[in-house]
Protein backbone atom coordinates (compact mmCIF):
# COMPACT_ATOMS: atom_id res chain seq x y z
CA UNK A 1 0.00 0.00 0.00
CA UNK A 2 2.96 3.02 0.82
CA UNK A 3 4.31 1.40 -2.45
CA UNK A 4 1.54 2.51 -4.38
CA UNK A 5 1.03 5.72 -2.55
CA UNK A 6 4.63 6.69 -3.46
CA UNK A 7 3.99 6.06 -7.42
CA UNK A 8 0.96 7.79 -7.01
CA UNK A 9 2.39 10.81 -5.46
CA UNK A 10 5.36 10.67 -8.05
CA UNK A 11 3.11 10.54 -10.64
CA UNK A 12 1.23 13.48 -9.60
CA UNK A 13 4.95 15.51 -9.25
CA UNK A 14 5.48 14.81 -12.78
CA UNK A 15 2.15 15.63 -14.53
CA UNK A 16 2.50 19.10 -12.04
CA UNK A 17 5.96 19.46 -13.76
CA UNK A 18 4.95 18.68 -17.53
CA UNK A 19 1.39 20.78 -17.34
CA UNK A 20 3.56 24.43 -17.91
CA UNK A 21 5.52 22.62 -20.78
CA UNK A 22 2.62 21.28 -22.27
CA UNK A 23 0.44 24.72 -22.10
CA UNK A 24 3.60 26.49 -23.67
CA UNK A 25 3.47 23.83 -26.45
CA UNK A 26 -0.44 24.42 -27.26
CA UNK A 27 0.35 28.27 -27.19
CA UNK A 28 2.67 27.92 -29.47
CA UNK A 29 0.66 25.44 -32.10
CA UNK A 30 -2.16 28.23 -32.13
CA UNK A 31 0.02 31.09 -32.63
CA UNK A 32 0.98 29.22 -35.70
CA UNK A 33 -2.69 27.93 -36.65
CA UNK A 34 -3.80 31.40 -37.66
CA UNK A 35 -2.67 33.79 -39.77
CA UNK A 36 -3.76 36.94 -42.16
CA UNK A 37 -2.48 38.61 -45.45
CA UNK A 38 -1.28 41.07 -46.04
CA UNK A 39 0.52 41.84 -43.11
CA UNK A 40 1.15 45.49 -43.58
CA UNK A 41 -0.11 48.01 -45.53
CA UNK A 42 1.03 51.81 -45.78
CA UNK A 43 -1.62 54.59 -47.22
CA UNK A 44 -1.09 58.39 -47.64
CA UNK A 45 -4.03 60.73 -45.64
CA UNK A 46 -6.31 61.80 -48.53
CA UNK A 47 -9.13 64.04 -47.57
CA UNK A 48 -12.08 61.70 -48.11
CA UNK A 49 -10.89 59.14 -50.34
CA UNK A 50 -11.35 55.70 -49.66
CA UNK A 51 -8.59 52.75 -49.49
CA UNK A 52 -10.43 49.25 -49.93
CA UNK A 53 -7.69 46.29 -48.90
CA UNK A 54 -8.58 42.52 -49.16
CA UNK A 55 -7.22 40.50 -46.38
CA UNK A 56 -7.51 36.82 -46.12
CA UNK A 57 -7.48 34.39 -43.32
CA UNK A 58 -6.21 30.65 -42.28
CA UNK A 59 -7.18 29.23 -39.33
CA UNK A 60 -7.65 25.76 -37.12
CA UNK A 61 -10.66 27.01 -35.47
CA UNK A 62 -13.91 29.60 -36.31
CA UNK A 63 -12.52 32.97 -36.07
CA UNK A 64 -13.48 36.74 -35.40
CA UNK A 65 -12.14 39.77 -37.41
CA UNK A 66 -12.17 43.85 -36.19
CA UNK A 67 -10.19 46.85 -36.46
CA UNK A 68 -8.80 48.95 -33.58
CA UNK A 69 -6.88 51.95 -32.76
CA UNK A 70 -6.12 55.68 -34.70
CA UNK A 71 -9.31 56.27 -37.66
CA UNK A 72 -10.86 52.56 -37.03
CA UNK A 73 -14.16 54.44 -36.41
CA UNK A 74 -13.44 55.37 -40.25
CA UNK A 75 -13.50 51.55 -41.27
CA UNK A 76 -16.25 48.74 -42.18
CA UNK A 77 -15.75 45.44 -42.96
CA UNK A 78 -17.29 43.48 -45.04
CA UNK A 79 -16.82 39.76 -45.24
CA UNK A 80 -16.65 37.95 -48.44
CA UNK A 81 -16.14 34.41 -47.92
CA UNK A 82 -16.24 32.49 -44.21
CA UNK A 83 -15.93 28.94 -43.21
CA UNK A 84 -14.62 27.53 -40.05
CA UNK A 85 -10.95 27.24 -41.28
CA UNK A 86 -10.10 30.03 -43.73
CA UNK A 87 -11.99 33.30 -45.52
CA UNK A 88 -11.39 36.64 -47.00
CA UNK A 89 -12.91 39.88 -46.08
CA UNK A 90 -12.74 43.65 -47.32
CA UNK A 91 -11.44 46.77 -45.18
CA UNK A 92 -13.08 49.96 -46.26
CA UNK A 93 -10.92 52.87 -44.41
CA UNK A 94 -12.98 56.46 -45.51
CA UNK A 95 -10.73 58.72 -44.33
CA UNK A 96 -12.06 62.45 -42.79
CA UNK A 97 -11.65 65.63 -43.78
CA UNK A 98 -9.07 66.41 -41.38
CA UNK A 99 -7.30 64.52 -38.59
CA UNK A 100 -5.04 65.21 -35.72
CA UNK A 101 -1.80 64.64 -34.97
CA UNK A 102 -0.36 64.84 -38.29
CA UNK A 103 2.76 61.73 -38.72
CA UNK A 104 2.09 58.12 -38.76
CA UNK A 105 -0.61 55.91 -37.67
CA UNK A 106 -1.61 52.28 -37.82
CA UNK A 107 -4.84 50.95 -37.95
CA UNK A 108 -4.60 47.15 -36.52
CA UNK A 109 -6.82 44.84 -38.54
CA UNK A 110 -7.29 42.00 -36.47
CA UNK A 111 -8.41 38.39 -36.12
CA UNK A 112 -8.85 35.86 -33.19
CA UNK A 113 -10.60 32.36 -33.15
CA UNK A 114 -13.24 31.65 -31.27
CA UNK A 115 -12.96 28.81 -28.20
CA UNK A 116 -14.88 25.80 -28.36
CA UNK A 117 -18.34 26.04 -26.62
CA UNK A 118 -17.60 23.70 -22.96
CA UNK A 119 -13.99 23.75 -23.30
CA UNK A 120 -10.74 25.62 -22.35
CA UNK A 121 -8.84 26.90 -25.30
CA UNK A 122 -6.06 28.77 -26.00
CA UNK A 123 -7.01 31.56 -27.69
CA UNK A 124 -4.79 33.02 -30.57
CA UNK A 125 -4.82 36.64 -32.10
CA UNK A 126 -3.06 37.53 -34.93
CA UNK A 127 -3.05 41.00 -36.32
CA UNK A 128 -1.89 43.23 -39.55
CA UNK A 129 -1.81 46.91 -39.54
CA UNK A 130 -2.50 49.56 -42.02
CA UNK A 131 -0.38 52.43 -41.72
CA UNK A 132 -1.40 55.92 -42.68
CA UNK A 133 0.84 59.24 -42.71
CA UNK A 134 -1.00 62.22 -41.87
CA UNK A 135 0.38 65.10 -43.67
CA UNK A 136 1.46 68.43 -41.22
CA UNK A 137 0.34 71.43 -41.57
CA UNK A 138 2.02 74.14 -44.36
CA UNK A 139 5.37 73.43 -45.73
CA UNK A 140 7.03 70.25 -44.22
CA UNK A 141 9.73 67.78 -45.80
CA UNK A 142 11.30 64.99 -44.53
CA UNK A 143 14.89 63.86 -45.53
CA UNK A 144 16.31 60.19 -46.08
CA UNK A 145 20.04 59.63 -46.43
CA UNK A 146 21.92 56.69 -47.10
CA UNK A 147 25.78 56.17 -47.98
CA UNK A 148 27.57 52.87 -47.63
CA UNK A 149 30.77 52.29 -45.98
CA UNK A 150 33.28 50.93 -48.73
CA UNK A 151 36.95 50.13 -49.62
CA UNK A 152 39.54 52.23 -51.02
CA UNK A 153 39.08 52.53 -54.70
CA UNK A 154 35.43 51.35 -54.65
CA UNK A 155 32.87 53.65 -56.10
CA UNK A 156 30.77 55.08 -53.14
CA UNK A 157 26.96 55.73 -54.24
CA UNK A 158 25.06 57.86 -52.58
CA UNK A 159 21.35 58.52 -52.15
CA UNK A 160 19.18 60.95 -50.96
CA UNK A 161 15.41 61.46 -50.73
CA UNK A 162 12.82 64.22 -49.69
CA UNK A 163 9.59 63.25 -48.59
CA UNK A 164 6.52 66.48 -48.76
CA UNK A 165 5.12 65.42 -45.74
CA UNK A 166 3.15 68.99 -45.41
CA UNK A 167 -0.40 69.55 -46.87
CA UNK A 168 1.03 72.47 -49.13
CA UNK A 169 3.02 71.25 -52.90
CA UNK A 170 6.50 72.22 -52.69
CA UNK A 171 7.09 74.33 -55.51
CA UNK A 172 10.92 74.82 -55.38
CA UNK A 173 13.55 73.00 -53.90
CA UNK A 174 17.78 71.91 -53.89
CA UNK A 175 19.79 69.42 -52.09
CA UNK A 176 23.14 70.40 -51.56
CA UNK A 177 25.57 68.07 -49.95
CA UNK A 178 29.48 67.93 -48.78
CA UNK A 179 31.75 65.55 -47.64
CA UNK A 180 34.28 66.89 -44.46
CA UNK A 181 37.12 64.84 -43.10
CA UNK A 182 38.11 66.14 -39.78
CA UNK A 183 36.16 69.37 -40.24
CA UNK A 184 37.75 70.25 -43.50
CA UNK A 185 35.46 69.80 -46.95
CA UNK A 186 36.98 67.77 -49.21
CA UNK A 187 33.92 66.97 -51.40
CA UNK A 188 30.96 69.15 -52.84
CA UNK A 189 27.90 67.74 -54.78
CA UNK A 190 24.48 69.67 -55.38
CA UNK A 191 21.68 68.77 -57.23
CA UNK A 192 19.33 70.62 -59.84
CA UNK A 193 15.86 72.32 -58.55
CA UNK A 194 12.98 70.21 -58.62
CA UNK A 195 9.36 70.17 -57.24
CA UNK A 196 7.32 67.81 -55.11
CA UNK A 197 3.23 67.47 -54.66
CA UNK A 198 2.22 66.93 -51.30
CA UNK A 199 2.37 63.34 -50.23
CA UNK A 200 4.68 62.60 -53.07
CA UNK A 201 9.02 61.98 -53.05
CA UNK A 202 11.83 62.73 -55.36
CA UNK A 203 15.26 61.20 -55.41
CA UNK A 204 18.73 62.18 -55.71
CA UNK A 205 21.00 59.86 -56.57
CA UNK A 206 25.43 59.71 -57.08
CA UNK A 207 28.21 58.41 -57.52
CA UNK A 208 31.41 59.09 -55.58
CA UNK A 209 34.29 58.35 -57.35
CA UNK A 210 36.66 55.24 -55.73
CA UNK A 211 39.71 57.43 -56.27
CA UNK A 212 38.52 60.27 -55.03
CA UNK A 213 38.57 59.79 -51.15
CA UNK A 214 41.33 58.19 -49.29
CA UNK A 215 40.97 55.31 -46.22
CA UNK A 216 39.68 56.95 -43.50
CA UNK A 217 36.44 58.26 -41.62
CA UNK A 218 34.17 60.92 -43.31
CA UNK A 219 30.79 62.62 -42.83
CA UNK A 220 28.26 63.34 -45.28
CA UNK A 221 26.35 66.56 -44.26
CA UNK A 222 23.00 67.18 -46.46
CA UNK A 223 21.25 70.51 -46.83
CA UNK A 224 17.42 70.79 -48.16
CA UNK A 225 16.26 74.18 -48.86
CA UNK A 226 12.70 74.63 -49.81
CA UNK A 227 10.30 77.34 -49.65
CA UNK A 228 12.34 79.81 -47.35
CA UNK A 229 12.95 76.63 -45.03
CA UNK A 230 15.97 74.36 -44.55
CA UNK A 231 16.34 70.75 -43.34
CA UNK A 232 19.82 69.09 -42.74
CA UNK A 233 21.06 65.18 -42.06
CA UNK A 234 24.29 64.31 -41.14
CA UNK A 235 25.65 60.55 -42.26
CA UNK A 236 28.71 59.12 -41.25
CA UNK A 237 30.73 56.59 -43.37
CA UNK A 238 34.24 55.00 -43.89
CA UNK A 239 36.70 53.53 -46.80
CA UNK A 240 38.42 51.12 -45.60
CA UNK A 241 42.02 49.76 -46.03
CA UNK A 242 43.23 45.95 -45.84
CA UNK A 243 44.59 46.95 -42.29
CA UNK A 244 44.36 46.36 -38.57
CA UNK A 245 44.79 48.76 -35.66
CA UNK A 246 45.87 48.46 -32.48
CA UNK A 247 43.05 50.25 -30.00
CA UNK A 248 44.53 49.02 -26.47
CA UNK A 249 46.56 46.51 -24.40
CA UNK A 250 48.00 45.33 -20.89
CA UNK A 251 50.76 47.85 -20.47
CA UNK A 252 52.09 46.67 -16.59
CA UNK A 253 52.75 43.05 -15.69
CA UNK A 254 54.15 41.76 -12.39
CA UNK A 255 57.21 40.55 -12.21
CA UNK A 256 57.87 36.91 -11.23
CA UNK A 257 54.49 35.43 -11.95
CA UNK A 258 52.02 34.49 -14.89
CA UNK A 259 49.85 37.28 -15.66
CA UNK A 260 46.83 37.57 -17.84
CA UNK A 261 47.72 39.83 -20.54
CA UNK A 262 45.24 41.84 -23.36
CA UNK A 263 45.34 43.14 -26.84
CA UNK A 264 42.48 44.87 -29.10
CA UNK A 265 43.18 45.16 -32.56
CA UNK A 266 40.14 46.49 -35.01
CA UNK A 267 39.81 46.02 -38.50
CA UNK A 268 39.87 49.21 -41.28
CA UNK A 269 38.48 47.06 -43.64
CA UNK A 270 34.79 46.87 -44.75
CA UNK A 271 35.35 42.88 -45.34
CA UNK A 272 36.79 39.84 -43.31
CA UNK A 273 40.01 40.00 -42.61
CA UNK A 274 40.66 35.64 -41.98
CA UNK A 275 43.47 34.55 -39.82
CA UNK A 276 44.36 37.46 -37.81
CA UNK A 277 47.28 36.65 -34.88
CA UNK A 278 50.48 38.39 -32.98
CA UNK A 279 53.55 37.70 -32.00
CA UNK A 280 54.16 39.19 -29.02
CA UNK A 281 58.02 39.78 -27.05
CA UNK A 282 59.21 41.70 -24.48
CA UNK A 283 62.31 43.16 -25.87
CA UNK A 284 65.51 45.02 -23.50
CA UNK A 285 66.78 46.96 -26.35
CA UNK A 286 67.78 43.51 -28.87
CA UNK A 287 67.47 40.99 -26.54
CA UNK A 288 64.41 39.30 -26.44
CA UNK A 289 63.43 38.34 -22.94
CA UNK A 290 59.94 36.40 -23.56
CA UNK A 291 58.13 35.64 -26.61
CA UNK A 292 54.10 34.66 -26.54
CA UNK A 293 51.64 34.35 -29.66
CA UNK A 294 48.17 34.72 -29.44
CA UNK A 295 45.31 32.11 -30.99
CA UNK A 296 44.59 33.35 -34.53
CA UNK A 297 41.03 34.49 -35.20
CA UNK A 298 39.05 36.24 -38.26
CA UNK A 299 38.20 39.52 -38.03
CA UNK A 300 34.27 40.90 -39.46
CA UNK A 301 34.52 44.28 -41.26
CA UNK A 302 35.33 47.17 -38.86
CA UNK A 303 35.24 44.65 -35.63
CA UNK A 304 37.27 45.30 -32.72
CA UNK A 305 38.45 42.24 -30.39
CA UNK A 306 40.28 41.42 -27.53
CA UNK A 307 42.82 38.35 -27.60
CA UNK A 308 43.57 37.42 -24.12
CA UNK A 309 46.53 34.77 -23.08
CA UNK A 310 48.83 34.67 -19.89
CA UNK A 311 52.31 35.17 -20.00
CA UNK A 312 54.90 34.33 -17.42
CA UNK A 313 57.25 36.91 -16.64
CA UNK A 314 59.72 34.76 -14.72
CA UNK A 315 63.63 36.05 -14.80
CA UNK A 316 62.55 39.42 -16.23
CA UNK A 317 63.69 42.41 -13.74
CA UNK A 318 61.47 45.38 -12.87
CA UNK A 319 61.90 48.39 -14.99
CA UNK A 320 60.49 49.87 -18.77
CA UNK A 321 60.89 47.43 -21.64
CA UNK A 322 59.62 47.42 -25.76
CA UNK A 323 56.59 45.38 -26.23
CA UNK A 324 57.49 44.01 -30.26
CA UNK A 325 53.65 43.36 -31.71
CA UNK A 326 54.29 41.71 -34.84
CA UNK A 327 50.87 41.41 -36.39
CA UNK A 328 49.77 38.88 -39.05
CA UNK A 329 46.17 39.47 -40.89
CA UNK A 330 45.40 37.61 -44.42
CA UNK A 331 48.45 37.63 -46.23
CA UNK A 332 50.16 40.75 -44.60
CA UNK A 333 52.84 40.99 -41.57
CA UNK A 334 53.42 44.57 -40.09
CA UNK A 335 55.40 45.32 -36.81
CA UNK A 336 54.21 48.13 -34.08
CA UNK A 337 56.85 48.67 -30.90
CA UNK A 338 55.18 49.92 -28.00
CA UNK A 339 55.99 50.54 -24.40
CA UNK A 340 55.71 47.92 -21.30
CA UNK A 341 56.09 48.03 -17.50
CA UNK A 342 56.83 44.97 -15.63
CA UNK A 343 56.44 46.22 -11.76
CA UNK A 344 56.56 44.65 -8.14
CA UNK A 345 53.90 41.99 -7.43
CA UNK A 346 50.93 43.47 -5.39
CA UNK A 347 51.14 42.42 -1.52
CA UNK A 348 47.89 40.67 -0.67
CA UNK A 349 45.72 42.16 1.67
CA UNK A 350 46.54 40.69 5.21
CA UNK A 351 43.96 41.78 7.73
CA UNK A 352 45.02 43.65 11.00
CA UNK A 353 44.05 41.80 14.18
CA UNK A 354 42.51 43.03 17.02
CA UNK A 355 44.74 43.72 20.26
CA UNK A 356 44.36 41.93 22.98
CA UNK A 357 43.52 44.82 24.96
CA UNK A 358 40.66 45.73 22.86
CA UNK A 359 39.16 41.96 23.17
CA UNK A 360 39.18 42.27 26.63
CA UNK A 361 37.61 45.60 27.10
CA UNK A 362 34.67 44.58 24.69
CA UNK A 363 34.38 41.58 26.79
CA UNK A 364 34.21 43.51 30.22
CA UNK A 365 31.48 45.93 28.67
CA UNK A 366 29.48 43.06 27.47
CA UNK A 367 29.43 41.37 30.78
CA UNK A 368 28.42 44.89 32.61
CA UNK A 369 25.93 44.94 30.03
CA UNK A 370 24.57 41.60 31.09
CA UNK A 371 24.70 42.46 34.30
CA UNK A 372 22.77 45.33 34.12
CA UNK A 373 19.85 44.09 32.35
CA UNK A 374 20.16 40.97 35.23
CA UNK A 375 19.98 43.48 37.91
CA UNK A 376 16.93 45.55 36.53
CA UNK A 377 15.01 42.29 36.16
CA UNK A 378 15.54 40.79 38.96
CA UNK A 379 14.70 43.87 40.99
CA UNK A 380 11.64 44.46 39.31
CA UNK A 381 10.40 41.09 40.11
CA UNK A 382 11.45 41.44 43.69
CA UNK A 383 9.58 44.91 43.93
CA UNK A 384 6.23 42.82 42.03
CA UNK A 385 6.48 40.56 45.15
CA UNK A 386 6.67 42.83 47.75
CA UNK A 387 3.55 44.62 46.35
CA UNK A 388 1.98 41.95 46.40
CA UNK A 389 2.49 40.56 49.92
CA UNK A 390 1.37 44.37 51.27
CA UNK A 391 -2.22 43.91 48.77
CA UNK A 392 -2.60 40.43 50.63
CA UNK A 393 -2.25 42.34 53.99
CA UNK A 394 -4.54 45.27 53.37
CA UNK A 395 -7.28 42.34 52.32
CA UNK A 396 -6.76 40.65 55.36
CA UNK A 397 -7.25 43.51 57.66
Amino acid sequence: MISQCTMLSENKKRCVFYLPLVLLVLLALNAEAIGIAPADAYVNFVPNYEYVIDYSITSYRPFDFYTQGPLSEYTRIEELQHSDTQGSFRVYLTLPDDYDPPGKHRLYVAAAERASPGTVNTIATIRGFIEIDVPFPGYYAELHVSIPDVNKGEPIPLSVTVFNKGKLNISTAKIEMKVTAEGKTVLTRESDNFAIETTGGYTFNNIIEGDGLKPGTYMLEVDLFYEGKKKTEKVGFRVGTFDVNIVNYTRKMFNNTVNLFGIEIESLWNNQIDTVYMDLSIKNGSEVLSTVKTPPFDLLPWQSRKSELYWNTEGIPIGEYTLEIVLHYGDETRTENRKIYIVHEALPDIETPIPVSTVVLITIAMMLVIFNIYFIATRRKKDEEEDDQKNKKKGKD
